[in-house]
Order: C-alpha cells, then structure tokens, then sequence
C-alpha cells in the first residue's frame, strides 16, 4: 500500500507541476494578448477581433488548470470548525468522510462533464471568430476532475496509512492550525 501510496506522489507531483507551467504560459499570454488587443484598438485604432474570443478560451484553461492546482495544494475552501476539533485517528476518519463528500462531488462533474464533451453538439461546435474546436475545453471538464479524484484517492490513502502524529502535523502545517 505504502508503494502505491508513493507512485501516486509521484504521478500527482508530475501532473501539478505540469498543470501548473500550463497555467502559468496561459496567464502570460493572456496578458500579452489584452495587452496588444488594448493597443491596437486604442492606440492604432485597429481593433483585432479575435482577442476577447481567446482571452476567454485561455481564462477557461485557467479556471479548470486553477482547481486541480488548488486541490493539490489544499487551498480549497473547507469549513475546519469540526475537522480542527479532532485529533490522531479521529481526525483522519473526519478528513476522509470531507474526501468522501468530494469525491461523490467529483464523480457527478466526471460523469456531467464526459456527457457534456460526447454531446453532438459540443463535438461539433468552433468559436465564432477563430475556429477553435471547443471541445477541446469541454473536454477540461472530465479531465481535470478525473486528476482531482486521483488526488483526493491520494489523500485518502494517506490518511488511512501514515501515523496518526505525522497527520497532525502535516494538516496542522497544512491548514495553519494553532494545536
């Protein structure tokens, strides 16, 4: 179990570096991108007309790449009032009925999302202006979701493998908890 537990650090490490250089690369161009479409509509008054259609498409890649990063991070909005009353083994029961909880979250947006990307229509939609096949960002939906359930599988394991004083410790430095 602990091997497991371990190969799944790893691919999770790998993949949260990944997401994040993509994230990263996606907010610089959106940057340069309002930038120029700034320019050329004020300065040269020569407005481009594809820079809003891909200030959105990159804030969508964003928005999905954003969640996984957090996830990752355990930057997610929780409500600690209950979970930071317990401590050792009761402590890691509470945080895996919280994973429990988002998984079935997960599933449902896994599930919704594949259908949503399959449909007919999103197969076939392209952004108005460029032509950008969109299901390439429904297809964000399941896939980020799909890195999030392997990350909250992770943690799961992990509560339910490592010692109960190195939980404590971990989730004490994770969520700043004064023990």
């Amino acid at each position: 179990m602990k091997e497991l537990v371990r190969r799944l650090d790893a691919f999770n490490g790998v993949v949260t570096k990944g997401a994040e250089s993509v994230a990263n690369l996606c907010v610089a161009a959106q940057i340069v991108i309002v930038f120029c479409g700034t320019v050329w509509r004020y300065c040269l008054n020569s407005p481009l007309s594809w820079v809003d259609e891909m200030a959105a498409l990159l804030m969508v890649v964003i928005a999905f790449l954003g969640c996984y990063i957090a996830m990752a991070r355990h930057k997610l909005a929780r409500i600690e009032v209950v979970l930071k009353l317990f401590h050792g083994r009761k402590r890691a029961i509470a945080y895996c009925i919280s994973e429990v909880i988002g998984i079935l979250m997960i599933l449902f947006v896994i599930v919704f999302g594949w259908e949503l990307f399959m449909s007919p229509t999103s197969l076939g939609q392209r952004s108005a202006g460029m032509g950008i096949p969109l299901a390439i960002f429904y297809f964000l939906i399941p896939a980020t979701f799909v890195l999030n359930l392997i990350l909250a599988v992770t943690d799961i394991l992990h509560y339910l493998t490592d010692e109960a004083d190195q939980i404590d410790k971990e989730i004490d430095e994770r969520e700043g908890f004064s023990v």
